[in-house]
């Protein structure tokens, strides 16, 4: 009987273990957004002080997100010898750091060098977090809790705007991006110093960047399928960054109604990936993918003609809220082996990342080029496309 109570008592540590350090890791998630969110907002004071055109902002944006997205490849390697705790607490507190300093560089070269290095510091947080989710979480309730994953970071999206936005009237650009910084930097310690997971949560594996079981997971049909959706989706990363400067360079808005026009699209973006991810739990997935995606081409294109604000505001709300990230994580985590969620995860966001970089020097070339018109066309059509490798998704389970 006591020896009954005893294992009680340690599962239910265990519990209360993983729910504070999923917990933590998620907050750290939306203030690592919080960083990332009003960066769009700061991006006309940028461009007007270091007199960038729309291509130069495209290369600004890529090099930040390859920085931060090739390394995802290889911080599951860091496992052989970190907890994923640590790892995303010491990678956060780089991104911080450097995005304090970026506030302080005296020109564009210095500015684009610092965010490439806090870039590098934020690669651990979609993998190895997404990991930790994973592995802490009964099955049945998986889709949930990763949409909870992207549902409180978008939460940090929505309002980051509008903070950034009356920020930008006392401090300018410089000194709001360091402000912006700091929660995220004191978190980061919080979960460093504090913060301990309950079981394999803290342990470390012999099997972290294996070349040979990476391979085999390849084959998997679901991964290959995924890796190709991804791949796809990956030239559309970046274009929501741009959609401030179209509401205020194109439909002529103000900068305060841009942003909280900005701020619906990324509120959709709150409630999309929590309900998608509960829908997930309850159904198969792979028709939920292909709607959403179908769905998601379709309203990319009516935003070239849609210019009333009174249309503008559900149709960028429903762009926001057509999310399937949550539910392709999901399949691909029942999809391969526990021990190499860590390796399969930082392949799915390299993958995604590293293709994106070049996504924002293509959109920001065709919208120079061509305008926002066919800019968003073409960002619906390659919305399109994506839906074809996710015909062969295969649900896994049983």
């Amino acid at each position: 009987m006591m020896a009954e109570e005893k294992n009680a008592n340690t599962e239910q540590a265990e519990v209360k273990g993983s729910n504070l350090l999923i917990g933590m890791v998620v907050i750290l998630h939306a203030l690592n957004h919080m960083i990332s969110g009003g960066m769009p907002v700061l991006y006309p004071e940028i461009l007007q002080e270091f007199q960038l055109s729309y291509s130069q902002l495209g290369l600004l944006r890529s090099a930040s997100t390859f920085s931060a997205g090739f390394p995802q490849m290889f911080v599951g390697f860091l496992r052989r010898w970190f907890s994923g705790r640590v790892i995303i607490s010491i990678g956060n507190i780089f991104n911080s750091v450097f995005n304090i300093i970026a506030g302080f560089t005296g020109n564009f070269y210095q500015f684009i060098t610092v965010r490439v290095l806090s870039g590098i510091g934020s690669s651990p947080q979609h993998p190895v977090g997404t990991s930790i989710i994973t592995t802490n979480t009964d099955p049945s309730k998986r889709g949930r809790f990763l949409g909870l994953n992207q549902a409180v970071p978008a939460i940090s999206f929505t309002v980051t705007p509008l903070i950034a936005a009356a920020m930008l009237a006392y401090f300018k650009w410089r000194m709001t991006l360091s402000l912006l910084s700091i929660p995220a930097l004191i978190v980061s310690f919080i979960l460093l110093l504090f913060v301990k997971g309950a079981g394999d949560a803290e342990g470390t594996t012999s099997d972290a960047l294996s070349w040979s079981k990476l391979s085999e997971a390849l084959r998997n049909r679901n991964v290959m399928s995924i890796s190709l959706v991804r791949t796809v989706m990956a030239f559309r990363m970046g274009v929501r960054a741009f959609i401030p400067l179209y509401l205020i360079d194109m439909l002529g808005l103000a900068p305060e109604l841009s942003s909280v026009l900005y701020s619906v699209m990324i509120f959709g973006g709150v409630l999309g990936p929590f309900f998608w991810g509960y829908l997930s739990d309850r159904m198969n997935r792979r028709p939920i993918i292909i709607g959403v995606l179908a769905a998601s081409s379709i309203l990319y294109l009516l935003l070239r003609f849609v210019s009333e604000i009174w249309l503008l505001v559900p149709l960028l709300f429903l762009i926001g809220f057509m999310v399937q990230t949550v539910v392709v994580q999901s399949v691909l985590s029942e999809s391969v082996e526990r021990s190499q969620l860590d390796q399969i995860f930082g392949f799915y966001f390299t993958l995604g990342f590293t293709l994106a970089a070049f996504s924002s020097i293509v959109f920001g070339y065709v919208v120079e080029i061509f305008g926002f018109g066919w800019g968003f066309v073409y960002i619906a059509g390659i919305t399109a496309v994506s839906v074809i490798p996710a015909l062969y998704i295969k649900e896994p389970r049983v």
